[in-house]
């Protein structure tokens, strides 16, 4: 008879069980995988399928982030009432939302399908661009020469240069404006591509909530800076894993996704294949609750009869909040329109692009182990002091860059990439702050809150952006960025609660915990 498994004896100190909150990241990991190529390929196929400009993709970009306004907090708060007799308080939104997103997915990508077939003809037609905007002057010789030279790998240079870029934010134009034209003359496939959008984005708000409430549910709150560290990490492989797909599966400039969609849809089922099979909830619970005791964690707002901040603690929550819109204001306007600005007003070809989120990925990973140990030494507070400052000294170079910009290929994605560590210094430590002034029975609910801050950001400044890049300039986003995330620094500087206290020094393997 075969004895059963006795769970491993709890450590005297507080240490992170690196491989439970490892696998709890899966969740996060299909959510985030998903995101990266929705951010990156949305943009260009409203821009260039259907023809919308900075300002309408925007509005349509902000839709995610409206509906998460509402919904996170939403399924937060019933994921924390949930009963969770069997499987516990998450886990099965996080397996119906999955689900319920992959098919929303495929029938995206069929949509998409239609509506290149609608296009595919007149799309890459000159003599039918010239009725949509391009002027004439380009199909003369002069011009058709270089484009030619270009397309059989001659570098254009001096004046050559500036009149290949001039003759393709043209023609990018004259594209667009024909998408839409025929969108126009089809509307029915635009309405149901919105449709189903809308029904995705309700899929994976319905989940995004409780799978991030699930790692304070399962980690003790001194070590839920070292955890979110490893849940950004999973997230950032399942990005990164994202956009290695969008590169070897994404089309030329006017073609369908329909491949990349079905992939993802699979992707996505064989992450949460991985969260089923690696992770009990209730037993993780369990193990927190027992670990807590073990090392006498009071929670302090557990203790409380009703529960509710002090005045001084609700101050701190609420800048806490207001940090995170900031920032996400200004960040994610950068971030929304990174790949249609980078490839019509830079020039820069989308796989370049597309190797630039590669790196930016890349980096953040690298960076969570440098930001998790800065947060143990420094605090919270003051690693996102420094991820803001960082962020907004990044973006201030780009102001100045243009196609003609000598070695723009290689400063602009130098920028993003500094900028994106300053993003893993503020993200890794916003959330435990504000679940540091939680409780454990309404920890979903400040999830949520803490949500409808970035969220609530993230549904207004793709169309704010927008609004500037058309009626001044393209750069300006730049500026618009800059100037929310100084603000967002100015936010955290009068936060007063919700920090760590800086650990004593550690080695590596102490401070993320041993496996037995």
């Amino acid at each position: 008879m075969k004895s059963r498994p006795t769970a491993k004896p709890i450590p005297d100190q507080p240490k992170l069980d690196f491989w439970r909150t490892l696998c709890v990241g899966f969740a996060f990991m299909g959510i985030m995988c998903f995101w990266e190529v929705y951010d990156y390929i949305m943009p260009l196929i409203l821009n260039r399928n259907f023809g919308m400009n900075a300002t309408e993709y925007g509005v349509v970009m902000g839709l995610d982030n409206l509906l998460a306004i509402f919904l996170l907090p939403l399924f937060g708060a019933i994921s924390d009432r949930s009963s969770g007799k069997k499987y516990g308080r998450r886990t099965p939104f996080i397996v119906w939302g999955t689900l319920a997103a992959v098919v929303c997915v495929v029938a995206l990508g069929a949509i998409e399908y239609a509506q290149y077939g609608k296009l595919a003809e007149g799309i890459s037609d000159l003599s039918v661009l010239t009725q949509h905007g391009l002027d004439a002057r380009y199909l003369g010789a002069e011009y058709q020469t270089i484009v030619e030279q270009v397309a059989q790998g001659v570098k254009p240079e001096g004046d050559a240069l500036a009149m290949y870029n001039e003759y393709c934010t043209a023609l990018y134009s004259a594209q667009s404006a024909f998408a839409g034209a025929v969108t126009a003359q089809n509307k029915g496939i635009l309405a149901a591509f919105i449709c189903v959008l809308l029904a995705l984005l309700v899929a994976m708000s319905s989940y995004r909530s409780p799978a991030v409430a699930l790692m304070p549910d399962v980690t003790p709150k001194p070590l839920r800076s070292q955890a979110n560290a490893v849940i950004t990490l999973m997230g950032g492989a399942g990005g990164l894993f994202s956009i290695v797909l969008y590169k070897l599966l994404a089309p030329n400039r006017y073609q369908h996704h329909i491949a990349l969609f079905c992939v993802l849809a699979g992707v996505m089922l064989g992450i949460l294949a991985a969260f089923l099979l690696t992770v009990r909830e209730k037993k993780l619970v369990a193990i927190r609750a027992a670990e807590e005791s073990q090392w006498q964690i009071v929670d302090e707002e557990e203790q409380s009869a009703q529960g509710k901040l002090d005045k001084p603690k609700a101050i701190s929550f609420a800048l806490i909040l207001l940090c995170v819109f900031l920032w996400f204001m200004g960040y994610n306007a950068v971030k929304t329109h990174l790949s249609v600005y980078a490839t019509t007003t830079l020039n820069l070809d989308d796989g370049l692009v597309g190797i630039i989120n590669i790196i930016n990925g890349v980096g953040g990973a690298v960076a969570l182990l440098p930001v998790a140990l800065m947060a143990s030494k420094w605090g919270r507070k003051i690693t996102i002091v420094f991820g803001l400052a960082l962020s907004a000294l990044a973006f201030v170079p780009c102001i100045f860059f243009t196609a003609n910009t000598p070695n723009v290929q290689i400063w602009f994605p130098l920028c993003f990439i500094l900028s994106g560590f300053g993003l893993v210094c503020v993200n890794v430590n916003t959330f435990p702050m504000a679940t540091e002034l939680s409780k454990g029975s309404n920890v979903g609910k400040y999830t949520g809150l803490y949500y409808i801050s970035s969220m609530g950001a993230q549904a207004v400044t793709p169309m704010f952006a927008g609004v500037f890049m058309e009626h001044i300039a393209q750069q300006s986003v730049f500026v618009y960025s800059i100037v929310f995330i100084a603000l967002a620094l100015v936010a955290m500087l009068f936060t007063k609660h919700g920090d760590n206290k800086p650990a004593k020094k550690q080695k590596m393997i102490e401070y993320f915990g041993e496996e037995d």
